[in-house]
């Protein structure tokens, strides 16, 4: 095999291993989500304590864990660094399983988020070395896609391995399952050459310095903050379904919790992956049809208005099974906005603020979506229970209707700034910035 070959090989070998880990991290994350109800019950929380364990507490450990890590990973060794993340959520889901009280449950989804955080702008920082712009739509929608994957095995896994060993019992074992990931990572992936040499790690410029710098730099972008929002605010019904959907189907379905992994993971994931997949491949022909980096946001564009009545057909249909194909669509149509919204990011920095600026979309999609997201409909559900009684979340979760169509308005404030911006939209027949 000639060295080409051997490259490519590496390449998606390397993102196999990234794909599988992805699955590994946002499955162990939706676990909570799927035994709320147990594990609500055994520890005597509340509704928004739950909230709060699935979305606050993880989200901002998630976002400052990752926003540190980030220049870690644009200076230093990749593949150790996200090692290091994996064996420590996987540690921290199986000890998940000995928790007592709302503290020790706090701690251990703490330690769960801090782990994570290394998994996204580690490969945000990896594939861009790994493919050429005219495929790399294609590998992030692909990177992007194990995130539903993940919540069907993590759904799937928690409901039958609870329903037939306890959650604690079901945490163990897929936090040891974690790890053999990790030794597939630590034996079989190399790191790669980056397409610029990363910054002396012991260069006198202070961690914080350098982070203010970099801020900096991509902030200003022109539509860069528009963009982040609508990232998060497109989130949150996503996150909601997580946290929430399995509770949902349970108290409004009377889904028994040994059913509800296999009702919910397929609609979750089929959807998705199609979406991320589907919308990775369609960013790079417009890309190159259209000569301009922007033309790949017309897929949210169209996807996310499409998604606010399917979201009210998962909420307000009667039957289950009508109510689970609305929920496909509605991921389907979520999954669309993923692909392009990272890939854009990441085309318009500088390759050593990759993974910063993965790290700037993962927060705003973990306080926006995974942290206010569920902790709102947690909170309005205390609050209705009086009223609506089991149906309360119901009605809770029924808020998150609109955020499509707000995250729309911000994406096209995004695509006006940024045409209006210097010329950073243009590419050559290359597939290189003019």
């Amino acid at each position: 095999m000639n060295g080409r070959g051997r490259m490519l090989t590496g390449a998606h070998w390397t993102l196999f291993v990234l794909f599988l880990t992805n699955v590994f991290n946002v499955g162990d994350r939706t676990l909570l989500g799927v035994v709320t109800e147990p594990v609500k019950l055994d520890l005597a929380l509340s509704d928004t304590e739950m909230s709060l364990l699935n979305g606050f507490l993880f989200v901002f450990f998630n976002l400052a864990g990752g926003l540190f890590i980030a220049r870690f990973i644009d200076r230093g060794n990749r593949k150790l660094i996200l090692l290091l993340g994996l064996c420590c959520w996987s540690v921290a889901t199986a000890l998940t399983g000995l928790a007592e009280d709302f503290r020790t449950l706090a701690l251990a989804r703490m330690a769960v988020g801090i782990g994570e955080a290394t998994a996204f702008p580690a490969a945000m920082s990896l594939i861009p070395d790994l493919f050429a712009r005219e495929t790399r739509g294609r590998a992030v929608g692909i990177y992007q896609s194990s995130g539903f994957v993940g919540i069907i095995v993590g759904t799937i896994a928690a409901g039958v391995l609870a329903g037939a060993f306890g959650w604690r019992t079901m945490f163990a074992i897929c936090g040891a399952a974690g790890l053999v990931v990790a030794m597939m990572l630590l034996l079989t992936v190399r790191e790669p050459p980056r397409e610029v040499p990363a910054a002396d790690p012991n260069s006198r410029v202070s961690w914080l310095s350098d982070l203010i710098a970099s801020c900096r730099r991509i902030l200003p972008l022109p539509g860069f903050l528009a963009l982040t929002l609508a990232f998060g605010v497109s989130a949150m019904m996503a996150a909601v379904t997580g946290a929430w959907g399995p509770a949902f189907l349970q108290r409004s379905h009377n889904i028994p919790l040994t059913e509800v992994g296999l009702a919910i993971g397929p609609s979750v994931a089929i959807g998705g992956i199609c979406g991320t997949l589907l919308s990775g491949h369609l960013a790079d022909r417009l890309v190159k049809r259209h000569g301009c980096m922007l033309a790949m946001l017309r897929i949210p564009l169209v996807a996310l208005p499409l998604a606010a009545p399917c979201m009210a057909g998962f909420i307000f249909l009667p039957g289950v099974g009508a109510a689970l194909l609305s929920m496909g669509l509605m991921n389907f149509l979520l999954g669309c906005a993923v692909a392009p919204f990272i890939n854009y990011a990441i085309s318009h920095v500088a390759p050593g603020d990759r993974a910063l600026t993965s790290a700037i979309l993962l927060s705003s999609s973990g306080l926006i979506g995974g942290g206010l997201g569920p902790f709102l409909v947690g909170l309005l559900s205390d609050a209705l229970s009086p009223v609506y009684g089991r149906e309360s979340l119901r009605y809770a979760i029924s808020v998150m209707i609109a955020t499509p169509l707000v995250a729309t308005g911000l994406l096209m404030r995004t695509i006006h700034h940024a045409s209006s911006g210097r010329g950073q939209n243009k590419v050559t027949a290359a597939g290189e910035r003019s």
